[in-house]
Parts: structure tokens; C-alpha cells; sequence
């Protein structure tokens, strides 16, 4: 049997990446999980080191843009985006049928400054690591 694919889609891939490691945590063996950006990659220093502070071996994770083609053929896909501030930007062409909106705030946005983007990190760290934990029966069912 092949693997199932879930790609966690976010403008920046930070918050991605965030959902990458978290459902690498579920130890899913039928998924592949991946995380691209639908701007510009890039890994920021900030959502990795507060990944440290709650998970001291981080998963090897990569950089990625979005890739329409390879995006449509996963299984699910999960697009964070801040509802009052990236509710436009989610790219158009995701196929409807296989994608969830998770309206997480994006610190990169709702601040310039270093601790309270910081602060904010955190509190989506959390925000994630719940939506993810919420949908591990769904990456654990038999009907995918």
C-alpha cells in the first residue's frame, strides 16, 4: 500500500514547518507529511527555537515552494493562513475537495517586533500542535 500524502501549505512555510514536526511526532507510518510556502521559503530562527524548547531532537525539515502539481496530488492538504490578514492569499487552485483551512495567526504579520513575535510563536505552537493532535484519528483511520 502507498503512502498518503499531507502537505501543510502557510505563506512563509514557518507555521508548516511547525505542523511538519508536530505530525512527524504522531509517528504516522502510512503518511508522508511535507510543508511548503506559497510566497517565499524561508526557515526563520524564531518557530525553530521555540520547537526546541518543546522538542530538544528536531526532525530534519526542507525549505519548499509551493509546486502546484505536486501539492494537488497529496491526499490533504492544510492551509494556514491568518484570517484577518492572509484570508486572499491561500493560492486559488487547491483542489477544494481535499483542502482544510486552519485560520492560525501569522506572528510575521501582527508584528515587527522580536518578543512579541516570539510570544506569538508560542501561542500558535500550541494552536497547531492541538490541531494536530485533534486530527490523529483521521491520520490513523483505515478508510483513507
Amino acid at each position: 500500500m502507498s503512502k498518503q500524502t499531507v502537505y501543510f501549505l502557510s505563506s512563509h512555510q514557518h507555521r508548516g514547518l511547525m505542523a511538519e514536526i508536530w505530525a512527524n511526532r504522531l509517528e504516522l507510518p502510512d503518511w508522508e507529511i511535507r510543508s511548503a510556502a506559497w510566497s517565499q521559503p524561508s526557515i526563520s530562527e524564531t518557530p525553530m527555537e521555540i520547537m526546541k524548547e518543546i522538542i530538544l531532537d528536531l526532525p530534519e525539515v526542507e525549505s519548499r515552494s509551493y509546486n502546484h502539481d505536486e501539492v494537488s496530488e497529496a491526499d490533504l492538504i492544510i492551509a494556514m493562513h491568518d484570517g484577518e490578514l492572509e484570508q486572499d492569499d491561500i493560492p486559488a487552485d487547491l483542489p477544494a475537495q481535499k483542502l482544510l483551512r486552519w485560520d492560525i495567526r501569522n506572528p510575521e504579520l501582527r508584528s515587527l517586533d522580536e518578543t512579541e513575535q516570539w510570544a506569538l510563536y508560542q501561542e500558535i505552537c500550541d494552536e497547531i500542535a492541538m490541531n494536530i493532535k485533534n486530527m490523529e484519528t483521521y491520520f490513523r483511520s483505515d478508510y483513507m
